[in-house]
């Protein structure tokens, strides 16, 4: 018993360490994401940012939706990381971001990277289910300096 003890002492102890590490680097207060910031590829997110909690929409360029159609999003901020998901509802997909906020010379931006999954018929599940997932990238930049959209 009192080895166990040991052990499991030492295993909180390395616990914290690890803990206190990871959050060694976290910032205090997060930046500030509010408003609308446009990805490579001229898709627009617009940011509300509470507490932590990411509400807002996201406006895509690429697939069948209207350019003008606006899509719910929601999502988390945990200092200069966030991540939110939108829900291309009546279109068969959702779409996860998740990223960090950073800066370089051509001023702040979100590095992120997605995952989008579509539906899948149910008589096909078995055969093509692994299909419905893609993955990609993103850098999102305020609006005032979001580049031109590139060509596809």
């Amino acid at each position: 018993m009192r080895k166990m003890f040991k052990v499991t002492a030492f295993g909180l102890l390395g616990c914290a360490v690890l803990l206190g590490a990871c959050t060694a680097g976290a910032q205090e207060s997060a930046p500030d994401v509010t408003g609308v910031w446009v990805n490579e590829r001229g898709s627009a997110v617009t940011f509300t940012h509470t507490d932590g909690l990411l509400s807002g929409y996201y406006n895509t360029q690429l697939g069948n939706p209207d350019p003008a159609s606006r899509f719910p999003l929601t999502g988390f901020m945990e200092g200069d990381q966030l991540t939110f998901t939108v829900n291309f509802k009546g279109y068969g997909s959702l779409t996860s971001w998740t990223g960090q906020i950073s800066e370089d010379a051509g001023g702040p931006f979100i590095r992120t990277l997605w995952h989008l999954t579509r539906d899948v018929p149910d008589a096909e599940e078995a055969d093509d289910m692994w299909s419905s997932i893609i993955a990609g990238s993103a850098k999102f930049r305020p609006h005032a300096t979001a580049a031109k959209p590139t060509s596809q």
